[in-house]
């Protein structure tokens, strides 16, 4: 048994920012399911927002998310986030972080759709993985970050009404390991690997979430599922590579097959309106024109601009045979971020005692409907840090001992495994996706619910991994089916296509 003051499951910006803070204070581990670098965090392209400008201010900032949240956000949350952005980008850049400026010294702001300022703080297009290498040799050198790679957490470990701790599986000793601490901090990311076409990693299967859950956590606002309109279109990858929407930013128009721009159709801010608008306007385009993609038109854009300041991106698509300055990028939308999650307070403390939720497991209420541009990673920093200084200043005690179930990793891998999870990703992505109608989700219920007992009988003999991994997804995809039929009227993410009449003429009862 291991005894650790805080344990943070997950790597990313928000669990690592918990991790730094936290070990002035006491002793931490980070578990990480793969490696230290392998996160959501990882492959956040755009940047993060902040306001940094005269011309620009904290009440702008605000409404600009609260547009774009569709209503739904919690303004007191919005409000804590945005008027702590500025010594967020402060700290990041204390630790090493070295964002894109100009020749006086300044911090050069980049615009994205749903801002009506420049407000976008970046490196080049790789700013996630900027951050996420300095926070993470942060932590790999700090005395009191124990980082403990390719552990598995399968379950907090509950007692006397609170969680004092998690059981691991550590991949390459596949031993168990009981870890107890004062508490527990879920910073697993997303799930967007419930659906067909993510953006996500492959590690990005709601584990956190699903545990949370089962100990009797709230759970909330599961049906705004952010997609991303801009995905690269790529049918030999089985990895889904995202344009950032700071391309857009810079004056890049989304265009029909034949060239055309239409997004003004859709919204006044055309290319650059909230995000859930442009998904669906694409999605819609693509169906209109029987077209297995649309495209971003680039080749406006000075002389080598995307080339300097979106290397990510045009070496990518030149990898495919795609110059950006000659040619019209495909894309497609892609199940992006997960803006409901885990219910949590301005300290990231969840409703069972001693567990906290930060990043994108977490529902802080800043995202409302709908995610605004950039606000993700912010959110990541300003959340992780108000978690850790309330875990400090709690002094919960440690926790001496607990029973906790047996573990094995010897059981074969049954072979249904990967069609139950395709079969699961496609039903989601078709059902449950950008355009939803009830009978479907209804039908999506009860797939999943067959798929679950499906597992069920295969997995009888043994809980290797990969099973409890996927009861993880089925368990996050029930949940984000119920909170879409809990939701009667379209709005932000979740998106209702007009029901049909049924034949004997009475409306459809919800």
């Amino acid at each position: 048994m291991l005894y650790f003051d805080y344990i943070v499951l997950g790597s990313g910006i928000a669990g690592l920012t918990f991790a730094l803070q936290a070990a002035a204070h006491g002793r931490v581990a980070v578990v990480c399911k793969a490696s230290l670098s392998e996160t959501n965090t990882m492959y956040a392209q755009g940047g993060i927002a902040a306001v940094l400008s005269e011309m620009d201010s904290f009440e702008q900032h605000v409404q600009d998310t609260l547009v774009a949240g569709a209503g739904l956000c919690d303004e007191a949350a919005v409000r804590f986030m945005v008027e702590r952005a500025p010594e967020s980008i402060n700290w990041l850049q204390q630790q090493g972080v070295c964002f894109d400026g100009h020749e006086d010294k300044s911090i050069a702001l980049g615009l994205e759709g749903g801002h009506c300022q420049h407000r976008i703080v970046h490196v080049k297009d790789h700013t996630g993985l900027s951050v996420q290498q300095v926070l993470g040799k942060a932590a790999r050198q700090h005395a009191n970050v124990s980082v403990l790679e390719h552990h598995v957490a399968f379950e907090l470990l509950m007692q006397h009404n609170a969680c004092q701790g998690v059981q691991l599986l550590d991949l390459k000793a596949k031993e168990a390991k009981t870890v107890l601490a004062k508490a527990v901090v879920l910073a697993t990311g997303g799930s967007g690997q419930i659906y067909q076409h993510t953006t996500n990693p492959s590690i990005a299967t709601g584990d956190g979430l699903a545990m949370a859950y089962r100990a009797g956590a709230e759970i909330s606002n599961m049906e705004f599922f952010q997609f991303h309109p801009t995905a690269l279109y790529n049918p030999a990858s089985k990895d889904t590579f995202l344009i950032s929407e700071a391309l857009r930013g810079a004056g890049a128009e989304l265009v029909l097959p034949d060239g055309t721009p239409f997004m003004h159709r859709y919204h006044p801010q055309g290319s650059l309106a909230p995000r859930d608008v442009v998904a669906r306007a694409v999605y819609h385009e693509m169906q209109q024109h029987s077209s297995p993609c649309l495209y971003l038109d680039a080749r406006q854009l000075p002389e080598g601009h995307v080339q300097r300041h979106f290397p990510l991106i045009y070496n990518t698509c030149k990898r495919i045979g795609i110059l950006a300055e000659r040619d019209l990028i495909p894309v497609v939308p892609a199940a992006h971020y997960q803006c409901g999650g885990v219910a949590v307070d301005l300290h990231g403390q969840t409703s069972v005692p001693g567990l906290y939720a930060v990043g994108e497991v977490a529902c802080t209420g800043v995202h409302g409907a709908n995610r605004l541009a950039s606000n993700s990673l912010l959110e990541g920093v300003v959340f992780g840090k108000a978690a850790a200084a309330h875990a400090v200043a709690q002094k919960y005690e440690q926790p001496e001992s607990i029973t906790a179930p047996e573990l094995t990793c010897q059981a074969a891998v049954p072979p249904v495994l990967a069609s139950i999870k395709e079969e699961l990703r496609r039903l989601m992505w078709e059902k449950a996706g950008i355009e939803r109608t009830y009978e479907n989700l209804l039908q999506a219920k009860e797939q999943v619910e067959q798929l679950r007992l499906k597992l069920q009988e295969c997995a009888a003999a043994g809980s290797p991994p990969p099973v409890g991994e996927l009861e993880n997804l089925l368990t996050v995809a029930a949940i984000t089916i119920n909170a879409c039929l809990g939701r009667k009227q379209s709005i932000g993410g979740h998106y209702l296509v007009q029901k049909p009449v049924p034949a004997e003429g009475l409306e459809i009862s919800w």
